[in-house]
């Protein structure tokens, strides 16, 4: 716990300075204050301890976990009270405002602090209650302003692949962190905490268009049924037509007609546009998968922002001039410059089982007619088991067993059922069947994880594309290398169809590396004013990061390490 409170502490000083340098805050140099008359110096010591205290305080029953931090504010301006009137009106009024992010406002909202927050009680309050107050006030702002910034949920504790920790120069940030408050700007600090993505806005602008769709009832199931097809008159209809209009896929002026139960034209085009913003077939057929997705309730669909809202608190703080984007749930590749789309592209992902991770790396080098060198996992699933049942199977794969040096080994010469361990190394040579295809782009990183080409390119036509091993593949992957080598010692289309050509491997060092962000969002908004978007969650994800926004407070993990 002691370990833990330093680097919140740390995190929130770095947090701050690095929010100011973004922002372009400038700010009047504090000077400290000397303790006065009004002082609590006595009371607050008595409550948080001395700077060299070991432990976090607890505060009428409840953990303090900025204790360092807030023993600083204090001493910085002379142990008097934080907090006045205008402040807390303030941090009252921006508390509501949290809940368009997703976050849940009673977080913050302390029993002990309700009396400070209702100014008819404010001044009832014992000076030993005022301070105990005032104290947990400054708790509450503080988790406020740490989960805007860095997200409520811990990524890392949800899923150890991802790596998406930030960091700042390490500056004294009290003068900031004291100016928003004295000057009752709560509102403002929430602001400079909240990503500035565009995106994360227009997420904000549909988690409040769903929640007003529940508060006007929501929308009815579509009962069971064969599938709903265009020129049919069913008596389920008039439920699809209402279901559509409800979510604006169908204009208003097409949920009253003269014939509801008559699947026409008009209606085929709502659906189509419906199956569009959730990844489905666009075939305007409303068939199981169809009908599932329309019959999530609307409480689901606000979840699933809620999640996808938190996702972004993530990540879309980090600015980038150009970076890709590998979407999972979307099946997307995305290639952008600062917040601008330039290039987009088809991928699959892996299977449920062989699930692609979440992480962050940095593309370094391409290969061109790559060899495919077999790893672990696939090794111990399949390759592994395969051998102990055929000697053959390696040379019917077209599969090469080599030494840790690359010596060629007989696969016939080894007792493979009674092998333990397994010291070689199984490697695909380049060629037209090899999984990678012509092309991989390689980010190193501990999962095996990369972008390739690959021999099943007909795959690309199914709307669903789970179908790797945890890599992923790109429809047209020569597109990408042509654009990461622009620039660079005439690599050229025509020249890398001369390499590719050539069936030669062939590494290129790109002299400019390009990040990439493997990603997995399942609601998004991809343009002012659009609709939702939502996806399948393919992995199960969703669930782990709303338990996390529903629990309790808890210190980011990735803040120990």
């Amino acid at each position: 716990m002691k370990h833990d409170s330093w680097i919140f502490i740390r995190r929130m000083n770095t947090f701050w300075f690095g929010l100011a340098a973004i922002a372009g805050l400038l700010l009047t140099p504090f000077q400290t204050v000397v303790a006065g008359t009004d002082s609590y110096e006595t009371q607050i010591t008595a409550l948080l301890g001395s700077a060299d205290t070991p432990v976090l305080a607890m505060v009428s029953g409840k953990t303090v976990y900025a204790t360092p931090l807030i023993r600083q504010m204090y001493r910085h301006d002379g142990y008097h009270l934080i907090w006045k009137d205008a402040a807390i009106t303030s941090f009252s009024a921006a508390l509501e405002g949290l809940e368009a992010d997703g976050l849940t406002p009673g977080d913050y909202r302390f029993a002990e602090i309700d009396p400070l927050l209702d100014a008819s009680k404010r001044d009832r309050l014992t000076p030993d209650k005022r301070v105990e107050a005032d104290i947990l006030l400054t708790e509450a702002f503080l988790r406020a302003v740490y989960h805007l910034f860095f997200g409520k949920a811990d990524p890392e504790r949800i899923d150890a692949d991802i790596n998406f920790a930030r960091t700042y120069a390490d500056k004294d940030a009290m003068p900031v962190l004291l100016a928003y408050i004295r000057q009752g700007k709560i509102d403002a600090a929430f602001d400079w905490a909240r990503p500035k993505s565009k995106y994360y806005q227009w997420l904000k602008v549909g988690l409040d268009r769903y929640r007003s769709y529940r508060t006007a009832g929501g929308w009815s199931s579509i009962p069971a049924g064969d599938a709903l097809k265009p020129g049919l008159t069913d008596p389920r209809v008039a439920t699809l037509r209402k279901r559509l209009a409800v979510t604006a896929d169908l204009p208003a002026d097409g949920a009253e007609t003269n014939d509801t139960a008559v699947f026409d034209p008009q209606l085929e085009a709502a659906v189509k546009v419906f199956q569009t913003r959730h990844g489905l077939d666009v075939d305007g057929i409303v068939g199981p998968d169809t009908l599932n997705a329309m019959n999530v309730p609307v409480s689901e669909r606000i979840e699933q922002i809620r999640v996808n809202l938190e996702r972004g608190r993530w990540i879309l703080h980090e600015a980038y001039e150009e970076y890709l984007v590998a979407d999972i749930a979307g099946f997307q590749l995305f290639w952008a410059t600062g917040e601008e789309i330039i290039w987009m592209e088809q991928i699959q992902v892996g299977k449920a089982y062989t699930k692609t991770p979440v992480f962050k790396g940095e593309i370094r080098y391409l290969d061109f007619n790559p060899t495919w060198t077999i790893p672990p996992g696939i090794l111990k699933r399949s390759v592994i088991p395969g051998l102990k049942r055929d000697p053959d199977y390696l040379s019917k794969k077209g599969y090469h067993l080599l030494t840790p040096k690359g010596q060629p080994v007989d696969p016939k010469t080894v007792d493979w059922k009674a092998l333990k361990g397994f010291p070689y190394i199984v490697r695909q040579p380049a060629g037209p069947n090899n999984a990678l295809g012509q092309v991989k782009f390689l980010f190193p990183n501990p999962h095996y994880v990369f972008l390739h080409d690959t021999n099943h390119r007909e795959l690309f036509d199914r709307t669903k594309r789970t179908f790797s091993s945890g890599c992923i593949r790109v429809r047209n992957p020569m597109d990408l290398a042509e654009r990461l080598l622009a620039g660079q010692e005439n690599w050229t289309r025509k020249r890398i169809e001369a390499v590719v050509a050539s069936g030669k491997t062939t590494r290129v060092i790109l002299k400019r590396p390009m990040r990439i962000l493997i990603a997995y969002n399942t609601a998004r908004v991809p343009a002012a004013g659009s609709q939702v978007y939502f996806r399948e969650d393919i992995y199960q994800r969703d669930a782990a990061v709303l338990a996390a926004l529903e629990g309790p407070f808890r210190l980011h993990r990735r803040d120990e390490k």
